[in-house]
């Protein structure tokens, strides 16, 4: 039975998801985030790794883009349940994952995926770091946990950064940076060619924020699983579209060397100010 999502009751559209479970999912992950059919153009993604956070992300993504640029899916509606499971409700997008072609056939994918990179990286939202909302940024950048609060400020963000670079007597400042938004996990598998051939439409924007520009690239040589066919001239036009300068070179080290540190290390929550 097709439910109505923007009419029908929390538990309802609960229980339909749960009804569906594994065997009638569109996807399913091994970090427990599943993907059921709803109606014929709108799909569920639910489970514990699914977040407001991301949602709100998707739809500032969706309310922000150029269309003819990226594809976001429209999100209808997000609730969670008393475990914690959040169901994110939104535009399903027919059309074949990036992870499944050849790329050596399909040789304008990456091109088109510098041109999107480039267009995220026009699109501003004010000087607060990381993602929208009270959550910490999440991803490849922030070691396996993540953060737990949100950045209040770019100076937060510098001494979340200077304590773990600490370590080598070193330091940054992200403060001459504009921040743009930044998908920070653009596997192939998170990136569908459209039924018309033309269109990519990205999808999951659970690690999403606003950050130097540079972070998007930083990302890039972080992602899991490898995909070498993808990762490596995708790097390599994203370094020539961008052009980064000296410091930004620098600093994206930098970030880099903050990472490792994260994995390795335990260090305490940075308080909110100086």
């Amino acid at each position: 039975m097709a439910l109505d999502v923007t009419t029908a009751s929390n538990e309802e559209l609960i229980q339909f998801c749960i009804q569906r479970g594994k065997e009638d999912a569109v996807f399913a992950d091994i970090i427990g985030a599943i993907v059921v059919k709803v109606t014929h153009t709108i799909v569920a993604k639910w489970g514990y790794s699914v977040t407001a956070t991301e949602a709100t992300m998707q739809e500032f993504a969706y309310n922000n883009v150029n269309h003819d640029i990226v594809r976001v899916p429209r999100v209808y509606r997000f609730i969670q349940d008393e475990l914690g499971r959040g169901f994110l409700f939104m535009d399903h997008a027919p059309g074949q994952k990036l992870s499944d072609l050849d790329l050596s056939i399909h040789t304008d994918i990456i091109p088109r995926i510098t041109n999107i990179i480039a267009h995220l990286g026009q699109i501003k939202q004010g000087q607060k770091p990381g993602p929208i909302g009270e959550r910490g940024p999440q991803g490849y950048l922030w070691g396996d946990d993540g953060v737990d609060r949100a950045f209040v400020s770019v100076a937060h963000l510098n001494r979340y950064l200077n304590r773990r670079l600490s370590l080598r007597n070193d330091s940054i400042d992200l403060s001459p940076y504009p921040l743009v938004l930044c998908h920070m996990d653009l596997v192939r598998r998170n990136m569908i060619l459209g039924e018309d051939r033309k269109s990519i439409c990205l999808l999951d924007w659970a690690h999403a924020g606003f950050y130097p520009r540079f972070y998007e690239l930083a990302t890039l040589s972080c992602m899991s699983p490898y995909d070498e066919p993808y990762e490596k001239p995708l790097i390599a036009a994203v370094e020539s579209m961008m052009q980064l300068t000296d410091d930004e070179k620098r600093d994206m080290k930098l970030v880099h060397y903050a990472r490792a540190a994260t994995l390795r290390w335990i260090f305490p929550e940075e308080p909110e100010e100086a």
